[in-house]
């Protein structure tokens, strides 16, 4: 006898037998476009370049699909093709990210968006951790991202790849993405705004990687020639347009709820057995955490160093503490030379949503993790840390990071880089002012 597995169940059919429902059809934009914006002020190798995105124009901007795009090569010091051929250089991983030390965006003529001297480190932990093994190997090709079996190995098919790419003078061109805040949501920006993005590069020993002895004798030059900005603008239907500025001169103000990514650094130096006490948000709790170190020398940019070789300094312990609570609970104990490591990383990958899942996968092994240079820690703070649809309750807090090692800190000591998530929500009022709701 058939019967329902539960009285409540409701009668549906197949997709294949619906034969009456017909897709919608989008009737809002009249036509979409990609714009080329060439620098506003004059080229300089070693920046600050200045682009106005769009400038009170009548077209709406989708801020997300926004690159940009660089011309550049590597030169001996005076800007010759290196001859020797005992050495090897390329530039380091991710390039066209790593490119940019940090931006600031202006809305009518309003700061909305300023990062620290680390923007290179946020995209990398968001290209590294976020996407699968298939996206690094084909869209974020275009930026030079080469995905490497062991971070800092002159041996790696991805270091060699980019030497490729960059030996004997060649000219690279390579494209990017803009990740910050306001450029990761999916609202578009609203016509009538003047909109300025600039950017300030990166020093050349930070960007430029060579593990050779003879690469000691030779001083490189990272030299930019070119770049410039694709942004994606979209025409409204004359109709849709007028509706939208009449709901905003009603309702007073237009909402951009986004997800804030902050990347915050703290020094730990030599010879030490514990972190310092280090307090790196003020205001509420982050949603989730991911950090990690790398040698003070790699930090500050140094040829024989790739700055993202996170290594785990035999770490004993590390805890996020927050809202009186700390975490981990308890102790890890930690021991990576013997292999008792396995809890972190499978934290981590928790806090990214990438275990039990058959659909995304950062292919970041345990054994690339633990000894590779792809040791980064992850934490959940909230329970919906993944979950980009939903908003977590404002919790007001400090947020502080405590590490403790087996073994003393090496000589030049350690930079600890922490990648925090937040929500954030940013409007536009009816006179197109920016309004931030939070300083984190």
């Amino acid at each position: 006898m058939l019967s329902r597995l539960d009285s409540k169940s409701q009668d549906v059919i197949t997709d294949d037998l619906d034969f009456t429902t017909i897709p919608g059809t989008q009737t809002g934009i009249q036509n979409s476009r990609w714009n080329v914006v060439n620098l506003k002020n004059a080229f300089l190798p070693n920046g600050p370049w200045e682009f106005v995105l769009t400038n009170n124009s009548r077209s709406y901007l989708n801020l997300k699909r926004t690159w940009l795009v660089y011309t550049f090569k590597i030169t001996d010091e005076n800007g010759e093709a290196i001859k020797k051929s005992d050495v090897t250089y390329a530039p380091i991983n991710n390039i066209a990210h790593s490119i940019v030390k940090n931006f600031t965006l202006h809305i009518n003529s309003q700061l909305v968006y300023h990062n620290a001297s680390n923007y290179a480190y946020k995209s990398y932990f968001e290209n590294l951790l976020m996407y699968s093994d298939e996206q690094k190997k084909s869209t974020l090709s275009i930026a030079g991202y080469t995905p490497e079996a062991t971070v800092n190995n002159k041996d790696s098919n991805g270091y060699k790849t980019r030497f490729q790419w960059a030996c004997d003078g060649k000219t690279i061109q390579a494209a990017a993405n803009i990740s910050i805040d306001f450029t990761n949501q999916p609202r578009l920006l609203l016509n009538n705004c003047n909109v300025k993005l600039t950017a300030y590069p990166n020093s050349d020993a930070f960007l430029i990687e060579s593990h050779n002895t003879a690469a000691s004798t030779v001083k490189y030059k990272f030299e930019i020639l070119d770049v410039y900005c694709l942004v994606n603008e979209l025409d409204l239907t004359e109709g849709l347009a007028n509706e939208m500025e009449a709901a905003l001169l009603e309702h007073k103000m237009l909402q951009y709820p986004l997800i804030s990514s902050q990347v915050r650094t703290f020094c730990i130096e030599p010879n030490r057995m514990d972190s310092p006490s280090s307090t790196l948000f003020t205001s509420k709790m982050p949603r989730r955490i991911f950090l990690g170190l790398v040698s003070g020398k790699a930090f500050n940019g140094c040829y024989h160093e790739s700055p993202f070789n996170f290594q785990h300094f035999n770490v004993r312990d590390v805890h996020i503490d927050y809202c009186g609570i700390t975490t981990p609970g308890r102790p890890m104990n930690l021991d990576f030379n013997s292999g008792k490591c396995i809890e972190p990383y499978l934290i981590m990958q928790e806090a990214l949503g990438h275990t039990r899942n058959n659909t995304t996968c950062n292919s970041i092994t345990f054994d690339q993790w633990k000894s590779k240079g792809y040791t980064i820690f992850g934490f959940e703070l909230s329970p919906v840390a993944h979950e980009s649809s939903l908003f977590e309750l404002v919790r007001p807090t400090n947020t502080s990071i405590r590490i403790n090692f087996d073994k003393p800190t090496p000589e030049g000591g350690l930079y600890c880089v922490v990648y925090a998530e937040f929500d954030q929500i940013l409007a536009l009022d009816y006179q197109r002012n920016p309004i931030i709701d939070t300083v984190i």
